[in-house]
């Protein structure tokens, strides 16, 4: 899509902080410093989503969940996706958040960041991936 902020990165138009990469999946850090896990065709939600694509996903979803724990130290992950605005989905192509979890209640802020830290996430996430 040409407006697609995340098909331009797949598409390397613009800048991102790639952990992983295959033939449908890539897996970049969010402006708010959590892995994103999203298929590099162009779906808009998860009622445009094949199996096939689906099961592809999955697999990264789950690496990528294994990486943020080991990589980042969390006490646990959690995943989130949403569709339409109601749900508060703002970018229209199908991606699925993995952020990283503590029990002390402070660490889990979602906020926008810098390059700096987005890029020591990369590292920290991709060194941990198996």
């Amino acid at each position: 899509m040409e407006n697609c902020v995340f098909c331009k990165i797949i598409n390397r138009q613009l800048p991102g902080y790639i952990i992983s990469e295959n033939e449908n999946v890539i897996v970049f850090v969010s402006r708010h410093n959590d892995p994103l896990v999203v298929p590099k065709k162009h779906i808009k939600d998860i009622y445009e989503l094949d199996n096939e694509t689906g099961n592809e996903i999955t697999k990264e979803l789950i690496k990528t969940a294994k990486a943020v724990k080991k990589g980042l130290e969390s006490e646990g992950v959690y995943i989130t996706q949403a569709n339409e605005p109601a749900a508060g989905q703002d970018v229209f192509h199908l991606h699925f958040h993995v952020y990283p979890r503590w029990q002390d209640q402070s660490k889990n802020q979602v906020k926008i960041v810098g390059d700096e830290e987005r890029e020591q996430t990369m590292e920290k996430v991709k060194n941990a991936y198996e």
